[in-house]
């Protein structure tokens, strides 16, 4: 019989890997509409990122475009975005200065899962199989309650999708680049950092720890936790030396640089207003239950008999550490409130769970009983990775038809945004929440409503702001709203064609008309 080829292996499932990644934002290409540049159910995160791209390439501080007047003064300073703004500075369109951390992002996932799986499971399809639970594992309970149902947003089978946006990682590259670039620095970080253990380059393993760690908690900061967590744990777990405190020493430049961005979102979330709120917004969303957690982690439940055996070194005990670490965060923000969004917490716990759970069909029966059933194997890989594969897929086909999102833009909608952002008038816009979320990244400016999680009082904007350009309130209501919000540009998409020219009255000083889509210039109202 012909040996298995790993190499062959690893690339078919890395270019697996690349095509569903690009699959979302060539279905929008095609689609012959200009973008937005939203490419996630959750399209809000993505215009929320080019804001602060566009932002970014006006000053390298970052100010938030979610209300107005903008917010300024801020200290936020990313290397994702703020290097984007750079690039829009020297005249690159915000979206393609976005996504060119795309090949990067797929580029770095695809070596540093490779490399750790090849770390930590003997040569053969043990390893291959580990890979494909490390890219595409997904619990199939999402698919089967969303196929037996066709619909999402209800219940535990929301939670599920929920929870399938953040531990499947293909649907990192839909939108969420620095989500794979930082869980692949955490991989390289935890790698490096037993290599700087060794006599052997250490030194040079050191300095790639150390940068894996600064830039992956200044990517993302859950992550950079988890990474600075688990090298301080495994040096007082694995003594170097016969020493607790030898690798620690070893290490103390990498956990240092790891905890430098930590303080500084801890500083940023306690001293700046609009990180104050964008906490409080993050916070208030409902976590999952427990049946969202049993049906997400329940398929790698064979992981636990990996731990009938006791950990070999350093990296072995990285590997079962990781996985609790994410879910002591997680109960930490969402418990005890040590910091935001729980939920980003256990991005990346599918490749250390899918190794995991390879060691633990391993204790069942030995890599040769497996190399002879290799039907077998891809039959299991299969149901836990085809089901959710093809339901994420088919979730964003149909989201991209139904347009439920800010995807796409009209042709008026398109002149009208090119003409704002063309006007020399200073002043911010006032429009209905779908179209609101383009504004920021189109046209520069800030908007009254926007971004759930950095717009004051989001839902009474939302809810004012449609009652308004459905024609629904008084004159006198009409015109305190719009003098309220400080606004002088109001904004009507194609879905909202009432005139607003009668309510307003002389507030409005001029009026254009774009196809489907109107633009009103207004003046405030005098005040006594």
């Amino acid at each position: 019989m012909k040996r298995f080829n790993p190499i062959r292996g690893e690339l078919a499932l890395s270019a697996a890997y690349v095509l569903v990644g690009c699959a979302v934002l060539a279905r929008l290409l095609i689609s012959g509409h200009a973008i937005t540049g939203g490419e996630n159910a959750v399209a809000a995160d993505q215009l929320q990122y080019l804001s602060w791209i566009v932002a970014a390439a006006k000053s390298t501080a970052i100010n938030s475009l979610w209300s107005i007047p903008a917010q300024t003064g801020s200290w936020f300073v990313h290397p994702g975005f703020s290097g984007s703004g750079l690039l829009v500075r020297a005249g690159l369109d915000p979206i393609v200065a976005y996504q060119l951390w795309k090949p990067v992002s797929l580029l770095m996932i695809c070596v540093a899962f490779a490399l750790y799986v090849r770390r930590l499971l003997p040569e053969g399809g043990a390893r291959t199989a580990g890979l494909a639970l490390a890219l595409f594992g997904l619990s199939p309970a999402g698919a089967l309650i969303g196929w037996n149902s066709l619909a999402s947003g209800q219940g535990l089978q929301s939670q599920l999708e929920f929870a399938a946006g953040e531990v499947f990682a293909p649907s990192w590259q839909w939108g969420y680049m620095m989500t794979a670039i930082a869980v692949a620095l955490m991989v390289f970080g935890l790698l490096a950092a037993e290599a700087a253990l060794r006599v052997e380059g250490s030194r040079w393993s050191l300095v790639a720890a150390t940068l894996a760690g600064f830039f992956c908690s200044w990517l993302q900061p859950w992550q950079g936790a988890e990474l600075i967590g688990a090298i301080a744990l495994c040096d007082l777990l694995r003594p170097v030396s016969g020493s607790r405190l030898a690798g620690l020493r070893r290490h103390a430049p990498a956990l240092i640089a790891g905890l430098l961005p930590l303080i500084y979102y801890r500083w940023l979330s306690g001293h700046e207003d609009v990180w104050k709120l964008a906490g409080s917004a993050n916070n208030s969303i409902a976590l999952w239950s427990a049946g969202a957690w049993i049906l997400t982690l329940g398929i790698y439940l064979p992981a636990v008999l990996a731990f009938k055996r006791k950990p070999a070194d350093w990296q072995e005990h990285a590997l079962r550490l990781v996985p609790a670490l994410m879910i002591a965060q997680y109960a930490a923000i969402a418990i005890a409130g040590q910091g935001t969004f729980p939920f980003h917490a256990i991005q990346g716990i599918g490749l250390f769970l899918g190794i995991l759970l390879v060691k633990g069909m391993l204790e069942v029966r030995s890599n040769q009983w497996w190399a002879g059933r290799t039907s077998l194997v891809v039959l299991l890989c299969g149901l836990i990775c085809v089901p959710g594969t093809v339901h994420r897929l088919n979730l964003m086909r149909l989201d991209i038809h139904r347009s439920a999102q800010p995807y796409f833009l009209e042709t008026g909608e398109a002149a009208a945004l090119a003409r704002l952002a063309s006007d020399p008038e200073q002043g911010g816009v006032l429009a209905p929440i779908k179209a609101a979320l383009s504004f920021p990244s189109k046209t520069g400016r800030p908007v009254w409503v926007g971004q759930i999680s950095w717009t004051p009082n989001f839902r009474g904007r939302v809810a004012a702001a449609e009652l308004l350009f459905r024609g629904r309130l008084s004159p006198t209501e009409a015109r305190a709203l719009v003098d309220k919000s400080g606004a002088r540009f109001l904004y009507s998409d194609c879905g909202h064609r009432s005139d607003l020219r009668p309510l307003l009255g002389d507030m409005v000083t001029s009026f254009t008309r774009f196809g489907c889509a109107s633009l009103y210039r207004v003046r405030r109202e005098a005040r006594s």
